[in-house]
């Protein structure tokens, strides 16, 4: 009886000790988003800026470049030169897919004319199927997003003092995983003149929720779970419906896929709640924007390029901030 009585103690005692180790981490991943970041300090001064890699392309040439900032930031980025640059050389700067990366520049054959620049996440990849990698990953993960706002503003200062850019306009563009995060670059950045959110949404939480059915139950535990995951990547501090509400007059444009199974009806129509005007909604025909889709690919990179080659043209911004359905601009 003793000795059962011992052993139980002994149990309940490891239970109790692994419950405070899991309370002492998931406090210590919260506790760096806590408070707002100081993503101005956090980009800090250009201090380095270096070309690891360059190769020609069909009309134009690209170079992979490595920046560091005097506040220890360091960025990754691919620049896509074109041969026949616009007038006025307007720049693209893309946040795009998790995995893609500084890679999307490679998955644009033609630019029209329009210098593109994409970076890679500082967090690097995330190993989605591997529970136990993702929880070692966490800080690292967690940093990384955080430093992606500052990234993007880094890498404005480098382009914009390029010698083959001296844009006079400037547009970004957040897709899938981006579209989380590019408002906050685009609404402290004043040197970005339009905003582009592709097949995103608002809610974190709510569409890892749904990533999470059918792999996590009961609906409590996966609703947790997503919380917190929200919460450590400081979606709070990141998400765009609140910031889209603090871009203007400058202008917004959003395109959601007409079928995206990534990402909830209800996180799409709360980010088109949060809009302003001056915006535009688009839908594309298709599921979520993915490298093995490159019909989407090619509906969202028309549009965008040519919508930037209308705004050269005009030289102005188009558009009266009114919804647009599906199709609803000529593409050439």
């Amino acid at each position: 009886m003793n000795c059962s009585y011992r052993m139980l103690r002994l149990c309940l005692g490891l239970l109790a000790a692994a419950l405070l180790c899991v309370l002492v981490l998931l406090v210590w991943l919260l506790a760096p988003v806590m408070a707002q970041p100081d993503f101005a300090a956090r980009k800090g001064e250009l201090a380095r800026a270096r070309t690891t890699l360059q190769w020609s392309v069909p009309g134009g040439r690209v170079a992979q470049v490595s920046l560091e900032s005097t506040s220890g930031l360091a960025v990754e980025l691919a620049l896509l030169l074109p041969d026949e640059p616009l007038p006025g050389r307007p720049l693209l700067l893309m946040l795009g897919g998790q995995e893609t990366g500084r890679q999307a520049v490679e998955l644009l054959p033609d630019t029209r004319g329009v210098a593109v620049a994409a970076l890679s996440y500082p967090f690097g990849t995330i190993p989605h199927r591997d529970s136990l990698a993702l929880a070692l990953a966490l800080p690292r993960i967690q940093r990384g997003i955080l430093d992606t706002p500052p990234a993007a503003m880094l890498a404005l200062d480098y382009l914009l003092a390029h010698p083959d850019l001296t844009p006079q306009r400037v547009e970004m563009a957040g897709i899938s995983f981006g579209a989380f995060i590019a408002a906050v670059p685009a609404v402290l950045d004043p040197r970005v003149q339009r905003l582009w959110l592709i097949h995103g949404s608002a809610d974190p939480q709510q569409v890892i929720a749904a990533g999470l059915r059918g792999r996590l139950s009961p609906a409590p535990l996966r609703e947790g779970v997503a919380w917190w995951l929200a919460a450590v990547a400081g979606a709070h501090h990141l998400s765009p419906e609140h910031w889209v509400g603090r871009l203007p007059p400058r202008p917004l444009v959003v395109i959601s896929a007409a079928q995206d199974s990534a990402l909830t009806t209800a996180a799409v129509a709360q980010l088109h709640g949060a809009l302003r005007p001056p915006f535009e909604v688009f839908w594309s025909p298709g599921d979520h924007v993915h490298p093995k889709r490159p019909e989407t690919i090619r509906y969202i990179t028309r549009l965008l390029l040519h919508r930037i080659r209308q705004s050269v043209e005009e030289g102005a911004f188009g558009g009266d901030g009114l919804p647009q359905p599906a199709g609803g601009v000529g593409l050439p």
